[in-house]
């Protein structure tokens, strides 16, 4: 009896050994991994599928900066083409005045000039039957000269027996040969021209060089007076009932070129095109936006204000859209450190500005528009 007692003693103390020394049971897994219990648990490591998570270290790095979507009439812009010029005084046209050779040139490229500071000096040059004409002349004016000399002598010789009208008639064809002589002896050194600026400005590019033969009409310089630049644009029918009285107007460089800055309107013309029956847009830049731009530059000019009804609208800077699989998209700041993301469908847009026609953005949501493009990179490598 005892040797039993002892025995399902012993039993019992090996199978709380096994209990204790086993490890515990691990769930069953099928084939890949998959759980074929009742409820599968989530894997707490799991990327999330509409947020990116980065700590404030990342966000201060990354140089992510964020602004408000707000219900704003700032959007209300009317887009227009244009293209800059010269304003007037902003450019001179050296042209010269007649066929010559350069003899001096006082002009570099760049340099820095006043108004009528010669530029060159351009010596005219003659044709053989030009040349024989001149010579035929000045001989002929020396005759001339001569003979009213003789005459003139012979009179005052018997001045006191010569009729008076004659020794007048001597001394006045005297003084018309000597004057005509003059002329055309001194007709030699007027031939040399000196070319002046027109402008006060920078001599744009060139290539001339002493000793070089130019043609009456021919373009010599060109004188830029950078800070004097202004605007034209055409405005088309379709957009004449969205250019208010009291619009404002902002000269922005193409894609790719940095920098805007004001203009004054100078006239709105009453004529139309007969071509594309649009009507002319003069628009003045002032001296910071003759730093940012150049004569022939093709630029934007947005007017705005435009349009007439004054309807607000929901608006997120433009930097902020990007695209996830080509449908657009902004990242909004949820919490601290966690950025949703957000399906838009935008609207009109300028340089600064879209508008949002549909999405899950609402008013006051601080939407990511600078380090757009790093979120981005993150959420699809997460």
């Amino acid at each position: 009896m005892k040797t039993k007692h002892k025995l399902l003693a012993a039993m019992g103390a090996l199978a709380l050994g096994m209990v204790v020394l086993l490890p515990p049971p691990a769930p069953l897994w099928a084939h890949d991994g998959e759980d074929h219990g009742a409820t599968a648990q989530p894997n707490a490591g799991a990327a999330m599928t509409d947020a990116v998570l980065l700590p404030k270290e990342s966000q201060f790095l990354f140089g992510v900066r964020t602004a408000l979507a707000n219900y704003s009439t700032t959007y209300n812009r009317l887009t227009l083409y244009g293209t800059v010029s010269a304003a007037n005084g902003g450019e001179g046209r050296v042209v010269v005045p007649q066929t010559g050779r350069i003899v001096r040139l006082d002009a570099r490229v760049g340099q820095a000039v006043r108004a009528s500071q010669v530029l060159a000096v351009v010596d005219q040059t003659l044709d053989a039957t030009q040349q024989i004409g001149l010579a035929t002349e000045r001989a002929n004016a020396q005759a001339e000269l001569r003979a009213a000399q003789q005459d003139y002598a012979r009179l005052q010789t018997i001045a006191d027996i010569a009729a008076r009208k004659d020794v007048v008639a001597a001394e006045l064809r005297l003084r018309q040969a000597r004057q005509n002589a003059t002329i055309l002896n001194g007709q030699a050194r007027t031939r040399r021209v000196s070319i002046t600026s027109p402008i006060s400005g920078t001599v744009d590019v060139f290539t001339l060089a002493v000793g070089q033969q130019v043609n009456q009409g021919d373009e010599l310089f060109r004188v830029l007076n950078p800070g004097k630049l202004r605007v034209e644009a055409q405005v088309f029918a379709q957009d004449l009932e969205k250019l208010p009285a009291n619009a404002q107007f902002m000269v922005e460089g193409l894609q790719g070129q940095q920098g805007s800055a004001p203009a004054r309107l100078v006239v709105f013309s009453n004529t139309v095109n007969p071509v594309n029956q649009a009507r002319q847009l003069i628009l003045e830049l002032d001296n910071a936006g003759s730093n940012l731009f150049r004569a022939g530059q093709a630029v934007n000019v947005q007017v705005m204000g435009a349009g007439s009804s004054g309807k607000k609208e929901l608006v997120v800077p433009t930097s902020a859209l990007t695209d996830l699989n080509g449908k657009p998209v902004v990242f909004v700041h949820s919490a601290p450190e966690t950025f949703k993301i957000r399906y838009v469908q935008p609207g009109s847009a300028n340089g600064q500005q879209t508008v949002l026609l549909a999405g899950e953005v609402n008013e006051n949501d601080r939407v990511v528009s600078v380090g757009t493009y790093q979120l981005k990179s993150i959420y699809l490598n997460q």
